[in-house]
């Protein structure tokens, strides 16, 4: 269960970077999002696994070029996982310094509309991700390998919701 957890926030992390009031003209400003969704993992034949709600919080920290990551995944079992990750960008790629996660967005910068990830978890299965991203919403497409021969899939949707939502809901999974 715990690698469950720890890929459901790297799914998210790897996950979107959502053209919701990003432009290049924000390069130099730093701006919070917030997304709330549903996360589904699925047998290599396809059968559904596990289900589970994710909570994101994002920064983008224009003047340094950095991506700040707040993920929370709650399982059907109502245990909450929390996660902070700061990616680095520059021009068109991205990495994670932490987990050594590289990729490639496509669009225009902090407009993105794709973005691809390859890294590998601490258990040794590689993740490919592929992250499709429209207004107020985000969908990632994870795939998990042992060498070649598919483990399992993870489907993160997001959509974007109001700080005040992301902060009540926040609440609810991690009481004070």
């Amino acid at each position: 269960m715990r690698t469950r957890q720890w890929v459901t926030v790297m799914a998210l992390v790897l996950g979107a970077v959502s053209s919701l009031g990003c432009g290049s003209a924000r390069d130099d400003q730093m701006l919070t999002y917030y997304y709330k969704g549903t996360n589904t993992t699925r047998s290599p034949d396809g059968q559904i696994t596990a289900r589970g709600e994710t909570l994101l919080r994002r920064v983008f920290d224009g003047p340094r070029n950095e991506i700040i990551e707040n993920v929370l995944t709650r399982d059907e079992q109502q245990v909450v996982q929390e996660s902070t990750l700061t990616f680095r960008v520059s021009g068109w790629s991205m990495v994670d310094p932490t987990t050594g996660f590289s990729g490639e967005l496509k669009g225009d910068p902090w407009d993105w509309v794709q973005w691809t990830v390859t890294g590998t978890l601490p258990n040794g299965l590689t993740v490919q991700s592929t992250s499709s991203i429209s207004e107020n919403k985000v969908i990632v497409d994870m795939r998990f390998l042992s060498g070649e021969t598919l483990q399992s899939t993870l489907r993160h949707e997001l959509a974007a919701v109001l700080a005040n939502s992301y902060d009540d809901q926040r609440a609810q999974w991690l009481p004070e």
